[in-house]
């Protein structure tokens, strides 16, 4: 049965930590797994309808996310890994466990930059909201 990963991608560097960990070990399985990166999109203010129509907002997200997922798609591509890609517009966490379950996801892969006590915290990392939240299991990757 073949795998599937979710990889969430925000555009950071951190990021890329859990698209060169799936590189690394894509090839320990008889059939390589289908890789999905996911971008979340924050919502914007309601505001902002007033002065932008929803095509236009639609087509914002659209194209902010794939900038966000291009590094990490060009990376896999490179390695003979040809990702799926999705971008979703909501609350990152929820928006990526749901995904995660929906689209029947063996794994959910996320970089972290590693804060932990006070720091993360404070922070409140959408890596632990998606660790509490999601029924996949979640790697993180420092």
């Amino acid at each position: 049965m073949t795998q599937k990963w979710l990889v969430p991608i925000d555009g950071s560097d951190i990021a890329l930590h859990a698209v060169a960990w799936v590189e690394k070990h894509a090839a320990d399985y008889r059939e390589p797994p289908q890789i999905h990166l996911i971008n979340v999109q924050a919502v914007l203010p309601d505001d902002i309808g007033r002065f932008i129509d929803a095509e236009t907002l639609r087509e914002f997200h659209l194209e902010a996310g794939m900038k966000a997922l291009a590094a990490a798609r060009h990376q896999l591509t490179a390695a003979s890994l040809i990702p799926e890609l999705h971008v979703l517009v909501g609350d990152a966490a929820s928006a990526i466990a749901d995904f995660a379950e929906n689209h029947d996801c063996s794994l959910i892969l996320i970089g972290t930059r590693g804060h932990s006590g006070l720091t993360g915290t404070l922070l409140g990392s959408v890596a632990m909201k998606i660790v509490h939240h999601s029924r996949v299991p979640v790697l993180l990757i420092r």
